[in-house]
């Protein structure tokens, strides 16, 4: 169903735009991930709405804060897993080495296991000492430990999902990412909510790890309906897929901290309805770069392919175009924000109306982002990446400093123009090497068909 559909908006797209055979490949390409990424987007975003509504302000930052927290020990037990699975799995398979597939996932599930178990054991031990006395909110150790006990899980399904992408299986893959999860804790949170029984952080801390579960089984049990060479021999290949995880790791960890350093900044100065503030505000904001990472997805081979082979042009001719979709996206998500962002707020409830500022400087920082193009990728895909990393760890520190001295002095709106700041400044440095090594350039507004 997913195919027919991606077909016929190629096909429209290829008769009523006139685009460039590249470009439709990666729109064709990215649109059933695209249909994939959506309904997770629409459902985190109801269930947001839903847990705005029923915990208020200050409850909604205590899961968003544990969510958060959860998801940078989850970077560090994954210890650039993903990337690194991915490649071995996609190089194995096309060379039909399914002993390799299976040697580097089951080194995979022990090394990032027991790493993983072991974050979780000394993490839940401290749970009470860092919600106290590091965010000062005693009412997040319950829920931070429930967050924490699923964390082996969540691994192994991170494992599962790289070895799909591995086996070309993208959209099944970002089911599992961005879809399934949501949607198993939205369906307990609802029947919950319909036979009155009260949600409290706790109980949505609990659906939350339910639904977390549930994804590991099913993904499992998928993994082993395509993987038909389970008696295969195998080995641990800890030694030598370790210094291939190192650079991955490195890249995933400073994103990551980038990512989510304001939300800890604000849960360690400020109080948990901040948090709340903040995070649906971001969230909205940060809508707009779902279409940066769905056309990143589909760019990547392409423009590896087209570097390597000195289709420069063509390469550029692509990115631009690409590029000009995603800049007006970003235009018009942001006039759309400036002039009914209090209403969209309001959604979750009165109290969040007071996020407003963080939206408009938020979207600011975001259409930046979409206005600058694939940028990052251009650099990773064309042997730039040590670039591309210094860029990111840099941006991170420089990130976390001006969030502390503006959280201090301007509070949540000091942590939108930090994190604002950060993403522009690194964009425009991205975009001053992409023109520097590749001599090439993503913005255009005068395309010529060639």
């Amino acid at each position: 169903m997913l195919k027919n559909i991606s077909e016929t908006i190629s096909s429209i797209l290829f008769n009523k735009l006139k685009l460039d055979g590249h470009t439709l490949e990666v729109l064709r390409k990215s649109s059933s991930s695209s249909f994939v990424k959506i309904i997770g987007l629409f459902l985190t975003l109801f269930l947001s709405i839903f847990l705005g509504r029923t915990l208020g302000p200050e409850g909604l930052g205590i899961i968003n804060l544990s969510n958060r927290i959860v998801t940078f020990c989850i970077i560090i037990g994954l210890f650039g897993a993903r990337e690194m699975i991915i490649k071995e799995v996609s190089i194995a398979r096309q060379q039909k080495n399914f002993t390799r597939i299976k040697s580097v996932m089951n080194t995979s599930f022990w090394f990032n296991g027991i790493l993983s178990l072991v974050i979780a054991l000394v993490l839940i031990f401290c749970a009470p000492w860092i919600a106290v006395n590091v965010f000062s909110k005693p009412e997040l150790t319950c829920p931070l430990i429930i967050f924490l006990a699923v964390i082996v899980p969540q691994i192994f399904s991170r494992v599962f999902s790289s070895g799909l992408v591995g086996y070309k299986k993208i959209w099944q893959s970002n089911l599992v990412d961005q879809a399934l999860s949501v949607t198993i804790t939205f369906i307990i949170l609802i029947i919950l909510w319909l036979i009155e029984f009260e949600l409290t952080i706790i109980n949505v801390a609990y659906a939350y790890a339910i639904g977390r579960i549930v994804v590991t089984f099913s993904v499992g049990l998928y993994w082993r309906k395509i993987f038909t060479h389970r008696n295969e021999p195998s080995q641990l290949l800890i030694r030598e897929l370790q210094k291939k995880r190192y650079h991955f790791f490195l890249i995933s960890i400073s994103s990551t901290i980038f990512s989510n350093a304001d939300v800890i900044i604000i849960g360690m100065m400020l109080d948990a309805k901040e948090v709340g503030f903040y995070t649906v505000a971001s969230r909205l904001a940060l809508m707009t770069s779902f279409f940066l990472k769905v056309t990143n997805s589909s760019l990547s081979p392409k423009i590896a392919a087209l570097y390597s082979s000195g289709k420069l042009e063509e390469l550029e001719l692509m990115i631009q175009r690409v590029t000009k979709a995603l800049f007006w996206i970003g235009l018009g998500t942001l006039i759309l924000y400036i002039f009914i962002g209090r209403f969209m707020l309001g959604v979750w409830g009165e109290e969040f109306k007071a996020g407003y500022w963080v939206l408009i400087i938020l979207s600011i920082g975001q259409f930046v982002n979409l206005a600058s193009g694939c940028v990052g990728l251009l650099l990773m895909m064309t042997n730039y990446e040590k670039i591309h990393g210094r860029i990111t760890i840099s941006s991170s520190i420089i990130g976390i400093i001006l969030l502390v001295i503006l959280v201090f002095w301007f509070e949540v709106v000091g942590a939108a123009i930090a994190s604002a700041v950060v993403v522009i400044g690194m964009n425009l440095l991205t975009l001053y090497f992409v023109k520097k090594k590749l001599n090439l350039s993503t913005v255009s507004f005068n395309l010529k068909k060639k």
